[in-house]
């Protein structure tokens, strides 16, 4: 492997500070001796001189999660994956880029990917002559002789008059060093219209030390040149500088390091508020002591999970005499993504939210707060020519990665299923299946030991009010409970709340047949989806099902609909036939709350009528650009239409309702949470010109 050593010299404005292992600016930089430029990082509060490489790697490489990024990185017309930082210093932070990119070029991936062009911008106000970044590097053992760093010395300028770009492993890599001040350098670059830079490092320096480098000025031109999702790490993490970058777009995440350093910033560049699309921005509140949840099923376990974990104190109130009494209270449930022909949105909400529910359960059972479960997998059988021919787009176009979901012949299907079976179909050997009454009960089980969940069942909220302070009251037939922060998590009830009850939702029933384990059936080894779906044995049962009736809240039991499962299973899979009538060990009847869009929905209940008012001139034009925030009832937030498909949507919802209530980084980018939000009805009605 090579790398040309090449330069250009540009006349540019440009530049920034010092970074890491740099001086005091206050001295000429021709003329600093390298034992005061040493001398000088005790002044500098954030960069560690026993830990400062990996430090350094921890932050800003592994912060921004560099490596994954640029694997995933897809090349439009050789698009750059573009880092920018605001202080070169010793170049430590761009050495340990082109060290990870080095490594990334020298292990095949797996997908056959291949490694996007990479662009780093550096500004530099003060820079280091080329004898003391020598000098500078030689003292960091990890890059003492290396070949990186050589190459580095070999094109670094002799004068800093002109910006100059240098070039790494034959023009892969660039490197654009720009000497002034960092809001000129930035002021004076241009950016498309999607943005420029997708990963910024921030200089080191504590704010106190550069106050210069901490200018709302330079992180409106950061913000500016910020792709949808760029992302920043800093060690400076004080108050002001926080609330600044809050302002110009960037979520933001502290995060407690290890003993020996400072703690840290991470922040994504989400919700702009000069977007155009102010219909799409959610409220930003001060992270609350204390929140209540309506509901009892999975999406409130998750909730009051995750916001426990995040240091909210929650209390749950329940209507029923114990938790997980609705939909949750199925025997088994079976986890797997939602997974079209294509990368759709449904497609990628859901396999995103698959892995997460993994992750989430995982670490749950690992705690101690053990449910039955097995990750046995789950086939969709190709019962029928239209399953056949979509099995086959799905083997000749590959979108999805093979552990996440390929096809499967008759003769595999049967071993894996561990019977035998008349056609093959599409398996995914990550799914499987989750009694969902033992989750539930876990994950309330594992949010109690943070000591901030409490739980009153047999409070059935009848009606809800704001009080003129903007808190909340519920009240029940005897009693009224305060609130500061509401999440209504109900599921179908929730189309019985007034106010939450003007979503468009719908109440589906469905009945799951418990059938008695025979010697036929009792060796079925993965989870079978059909029409309906089988599930392999718990306590001596299978689960079959389900029914699917719109509109109804009827929870009542019926013979027909057993027969409806099982004439279900007979059509789909006649090979099988393990059960007559007579094997109906029990049944359960409950409701799923359904979305228009099959999608569920997470967020701040939006004031439809304002909305009607506010983005009227959608009705005239689509692309009318709006930077008004979304009105909405302030302090109450939905959870709900998460349909038959709670198990797996459950935690990436619950993450992003955290992120709404304690001001964090979204797990998803802003089309995926429009594409959850509950006023996306509203505005695509305004725009279809339904209302």
């Amino acid at each position: 492997m090579t790398m040309t050593m090449t330069m250009t010299m540009t006349t540019t404005a440009g530049a920034s500070n010092s970074a890491a292992l740099a001086f005091d600016d206050r001295a000429a930089p021709s003329s600093m001796p390298y034992s005061t430029l040493n001398s000088t990082l005790s002044d500098n509060n954030a960069f560690d001189k026993h830990h400062g490489v990996e430090q350094n790697r921890a932050i800003f490489i592994d912060g921004n999660n560099i490596g994954q990024r640029l694997s995933k990185h897809k090349k439009t017309d050789n698009a750059a994956f573009t880092l920018a930082e605001t202080g070169f210093g010793n170049g430590l932070n761009f050495l340990l880029t082109l060290q990870l990119y080095q490594k990334a070029q020298q292990t095949p991936l797996s997908s056959g990917h291949n490694m996007p062009p990479l662009h780093f911008i550096s500004v530099e106000k003060h820079p280091l002559t080329r004898a003391q970044l020598k000098q500078s590097l030689a003292s960091l053992a990890e890059f003492a002789d290396d070949v990186l760093a050589e190459s580095l010395l070999a094109q670094y300028p002799d004068n800093f008059n002109q910006a100059c770009q240098l070039s790494f492993f034959d023009g892969q890599v660039s490197l654009e060093l720009i000497f002034d001040d960092a809001v000129i350098a930035y002021g004076n670059k241009r950016a498309p219209k999607t943005g420029l830079v997708d990963a910024w490092y921030l200089d080191g320096f504590a704010s106190g030390k550069k106050p210069e480098m901490w200018r709302i000025a330079l992180f409106k031109e950061i913000a500016r040149l910020s792709k949808t999702q760029a992302t920043l790490s800093s060690l400076t993490s004080t108050e002001q500088v926080r609330q600044d970058l809050s302002e110009v777009g960037f979520r933001l995440q502290k995060i407690n390091p290890d003993s020996h350093q400072q703690q840290q910033v991470f922040g994504i560049f989400q919700q702009s508020k000069t977007s155009g699309k102010g219909y799409q921005l959610r409220p930003v509140i001060d992270k609350p002591q204390q929140v209540s949840i309506i509901g009892g099923g999975i999406a409130s376990a998750c909730a009051a999970y995750v916001l426990t974990q995040n240091g909210v104190n929650v209390t749950l109130y329940c209507k029923d005499n114990d938790l997980a009494q609705g939909a949750s209270s199925n025997a088994v449930g079976a986890l797997f993504p939602l997974l079209h022909q294509q990368e759709d949105d449904i497609s990628l909400f859901y396999q995103q939210a698959f892995w997460r529910a993994r992750q989430l359960y995982q670490a749950v059972n690992a705690q101690g707060c053990h449910f039955s479960h097995d990750w046995c997998g789950l086939l969709e059988i190709s019962y029928k020519p239209a399953l056949q021919k979509r099995q086959q787009v799905f083997a000749d176009n590959p979108v999805w990665p093979h552990a996440l979901i390929h096809g499967v012949g008759q003769a595999r299907a049967s071993e894996i299923a561990g019977l035998p079976l008349n056609h093959g179909g599409l398996f995914m050997p990550n799914a499987g299946w989750i009694s969902p009454p033992e989750l539930v009960t876990q994950l309330f089980n594992a949010a109690k030991k943070t000591k901030r969940l409490s739980i009153e069942t047999q409070f059935k909220v009848d009606k809800i009010s704001q009080q003129p302070d903007k808190t909340w009251l519920l009240h029940s037939d005897s009693h009224t409970k305060p609130s500061e922060i509401l999440i209504v998590c109900g599921g179908a009830d929730t189309l019985k709340l007034n106010i939450v009850n003007q979503l468009p939702l719908t109440s589906v029933r469905g009945q799951v047949s418990n059938m008695k384990t025979n010697d036929k059936i009792s060796k079925l080894a993965t989870v079978i989806c059909h029409k309906g779906y089988l599930t392999p044995k718990h306590q001596q049962q299978h689960c079959i099902g389900a029914t699917f009736d719109k509109n109804s809240f009827d929870l009542e039991c019926k013979p027909q609909d057993d027969s409806y499962n099982l004439n279900m299973l007979d059509t789909c899979l006649p090979e099988l036939k393990p059960w007559q009538l007579t094997d109906v060990a029990s049944s359960k009847a409950r409701l799923r709350c359904m979305t228009p869009d099959h999608l569920p929905m997470v967020g701040a209940m939006p004031d439809i009528d304002s909305h009607k008012q506010v983005y009227a001139h959608l009705r005239k034009d689509k692309n009318w650009p709006f930077n008004q925030p979304a009105p909405v009832f302030d302090n109450l937030y939905v959870m709900t239409g998460l349909g038959a498909r709670g198990l797996c949507s459950a935690p990436l919802l619950a993450d992003i309702l955290s992120a709404d209530i304690c001001n964090t980084p979204y797990p998803v980018d802003n089309q995926t949470l429009f594409n959850l939000s509950p006023n996306r009805f509203v505005i695509r009605d305004l725009i279809r010109r339904k209302v």
